[in-house]
């Protein structure tokens, strides 16, 4: 075999040598003709700014805002290039920046993925590549199996069909044997040669194969570290990551892999489908799927020796065997082997980010991803509970840091009430963080607050637009063919959660028309739509647990919806801190303690000191005697503002008063730009009651907070008296 191997090599160097002295060859003529300014500017608009700048210094916005003579003088600059097909030797320099992945050990360089820096050469890639692009998808070149770095394909599109292929099979009542391949450093070692032949033999011939050729000769790299570049070395095989042609190179050089392993005939059969599946490629990730064991190791087989044969590596520690929907009474204790070395067999594995089981269902995906969470919500506590910085800055980090990990491939995945449960926990605990509240705080409040959804509105959200999505795709794409086919129902016993039972209920939660949403024109339009429903039941929501929770009573009397609400601008001082806890009932008032009460406790215990009823929000904020003071001063500061505000307050009854003090709506109409001023007298005021709470002396040896006995007394006309502490 090895023998083979060499053989081949020495064959495609001598072919790759020869070929380079033919000039004569023209490939296809869309690859041929000249770049338009039309071209050039369209790939210069879709740069991105702040992207750090190669070895040459020159930064994306540089040739953005250039202007029209930038963009002329960058045609005939490429078309000079492309004539002569030379291209200039710091095009083919690069500088190596080595960022961490994932692992135990940061000094380990396995661990790092190494990003090449690229100079100006990245727009003429980019014109070169959607070229090739083009070229190859209009001749269906590349592999239904393939999903990669490809127009409307992404991640979800294997997820997804793994994830209901092995689901619609446990129904039916057959295992699947699913093979995960590894291949180590894929990038960094492909086979150059090897690539230009692959190339060749889709079609990418002439100039652009000759072009593509000698931008890849004498490559040169630097490595930075710690802000220092080392000496420039050669680079004598692979292709660059960082670089907007790599994927597509890739894509043709790997793309033979999946006809070898299908050309073995071991697929599964997807449903009452005439389709059968026997492997998928992302990028270097690839997957092989069989419905006996053998079959399995036939397919095992077929991708050691694709991999001998154009030079590519297994990290076989990293590849593994699943056997999904194992029949526990007789375990399968059949062993697959990569060559010589034995692949491990594994009851769950993360593909594409996202964890695939054998039983079948996404609960462990969904711990997991749980627990990563709160994790990352721990280590980001310093900024969240920062007091110093501006509320929205901190929501920024927990929509932009946060979330995106939470909600990944959630058009795929659901599970039981508990792991959503834990899901959900993971996003409130940094929410509550930020806004300074205990864990016992309503969520919906929390999120009303702040203006944002529930995770489970976003996956609702995410599953509708998958469907839409999926209705658009043509009858040879994969995911649309596992959607639509029909699988037998005979496994008995519990089944895991299916894709198809849960958008269905999502349809039915948000109340409005699955086939008239569906023929909504445009992908646009549709999310629009669908974000208008979930936006709705959030509300439903909201005013449905502010009418039924105790504790919610004055939320629901705000009546201000969902939304990032503006006394929250600004840091998180003891005044906003304050409102929020009397928004949303987190107030160590005895109206709390009441909710938790014991069988034992009698409602006078928690009255107020001044001894008319329980001290609850809007007792303490609007009538309590205690607090006249407080309260005098906060009416004579809004007279100052304007009369008429203390006019409307002294008229208003006492819940009124409260929506006032702690919310805006009474002030909407009337205030005007004076909102500002009176929130933060409202603030002010919540500030002094509390603290002439903390220090007000209650007669005998309670304390008001807790009812609970004081450790610290002084004397106040004449009688002992407890500073209280809450």
């Amino acid at each position: 075999m090895k023998l083979l191997t060499m053989c081949f090599k020495k064959e495609v160097d001598a072919w790759a040598q020869k070929d380079e002295k033919s000039k004569a060859y023209v490939g296809n003529v869309e690859l041929e003709k000249e770049f338009t300014e039309d071209e050039v500017e369209a790939c210069v608009n879709k740069l991105k700014c702040h992207k750090a700048a190669g070895a040459d210094g020159i930064v994306n916005e540089f040739m953005k805002f250039g202007g029209k003579g930038m963009i002329q003088l960058m045609v005939l600059l490429y078309n000079w290039v492309w004539k002569n097909e030379y291209t200039p030797s710091r095009w083919r320099e690069g500088v190596v920046v080595n960022l961490f992945k994932k692992g135990d050990k940061t000094d380990d360089p396995g661990n790092h993925r190494g990003v090449t820096l690229l100079n100006t050469v990245v727009v003429f890639c980019k014109l070169l590549n959607d070229r090739i692009v083009g070229v190859l998808e209009k001749e269906h070149s590349i592999s239904e199996g393939q999903a990669g770095f490809r127009k409307k394909r992404g991640c979800v599109d294997h997820v997804f069909t793994v994830g209901r292929i092995i689901q619609g099979r446990k129904r039916a009542g057959k295992p699947t044997y699913c093979f995960f391949l590894d291949v180590k450093k894929a990038y960094d070692t492909v086979w150059r040669n090897g690539l230009w032949k692959q190339l060749s033999k889709y079609g990418i011939k002439g100039k652009m194969w000759r072009v593509l050729k000698k931008m890849t000769e004498c490559t040169k790299s630097a490595v930075m570290l710690d802000g220092e570049l080392s000496k420039f070395f050669d680079i004598e095989q692979g292709v660059p990551q960082g670089c907007t042609l790599s994927p597509t190179l890739f894509q043709v050089f790997i793309n033979d892999l999946l006809e070898v392993v299908e050309a073995v005939r071991k697929g599964v059969k997807v449903g009452d489908t005439e389709t059968s599946v026997s492997g998928m490629l992302f990028a270097d990730d690839f997957v092989g799927m069989s419905d006996t064991p053998e079959g399995l190791q036939l397919q095992i087989d077929a991708a050691k020796k694709f991999t001998d044969k154009w030079r590519l590596s297994a990290n076989v520690q990293k590849s593994a065997v699943m056997v999904c929907n194992e029949n526990k009474e007789e375990p399968v204790e059949h062993r697959w082997k990569w060559g010589i070395e034995e692949i491990a067999v594994v009851d769950q594995y993360t593909y594409l980010g996202v964890e695939i089981a054998k039983d079948c269902s996404w609960n462990a995906h969904m711990s997991k991803v749980a627990e990563k969470g709160k994790a990352r919500a721990g280590k980001l506590h310093p900024i969240l509970a920062n007091r110093h910085l501006d509320t929205r800055i901190k929501l920024t980090v927990l929509k932009s840091v946060i979330v995106p990990p939470l909600e990944y491939a959630g058009e795929v995945w659901e599970g039981n009430k508990k792991v959503v449960k834990e899901l959900e926990a993971a996003q409130m605990k940094a929410a509550k963080t930020i806004l300074g509240c205990s864990r016992r705080t309503s969520n919906a409040a929390v999120r009303a607050e702040l203006g944002i959804q529930s995770l489970r509105s976003g996956r609702d959200a995410r599953k509708l637009t998958w469907q839409y999505r999926m209705c658009g795709m043509g009858e040879e794409r994969l995911p649309r063919i596992v959607w639509e086919a029909k699988w037998a129902n005979k496994k008995r016993g519990r089944q895991p959660t299916e894709w198809v039972k849960v958008v269905e209920d999502v349809w039915k939660g948000l109340d409005i028309d699955e086939d008239e949403t569906l023929e909504t024109e445009g992908l646009q339009g549709f999310k629009e739509k669908i974000s208008v429903a979930c936006a709705e039941r959030e509300e439903q929501n909201l005013r449905k647990e502010s009418k039924d929770k105790e504790g919610l009573e004055v939320y629901g009397m705000l009546k201000e919806g969902i939304g990032f609400k503006d006394y929250l601008h600004g840091p998180m001082d003891a005044g906003t801190k304050l409102k929020v806890k009397f928004r949303t009932g987190d107030i160590g008032l005895r109206e709390r303690r009441r909710r938790h009460r014991t069988v034992d406790e009698e409602d006078d215990e928690f009255k107020c000191d001044c001894g008319f009823e329980c001290e609850d929000r809007v007792h303490v904020v609007a009538e309590c005697p205690w607090y006249k003071k407080e309260r005098e001063v906060y009416v004579t500061e809004l007279g100052k503002i304007d009369g008429t505000y203390r006019e409307m307050f002294e008229a208003w009854n006492r819940e009124e008063r409260t929506v006032a003090v702690v919310g805006h709506r009474r002030w909407v109409e009337k205030a005007g730009r004076d909102i500002v001023r009176i929130d933060r007298l409202g603030k002010t005021f919540l500030s002094h009651l509390w603290q002439s709470r903390k220090e007000r002396s209650v007669i005998g040896d309670r304390s008001c907070g807790n009812n609970a006995p004081s450790s610290r007394g002084r004397v106040v006309n004449g009688l002992t008296a407890k500073a209280c502490r809450t």
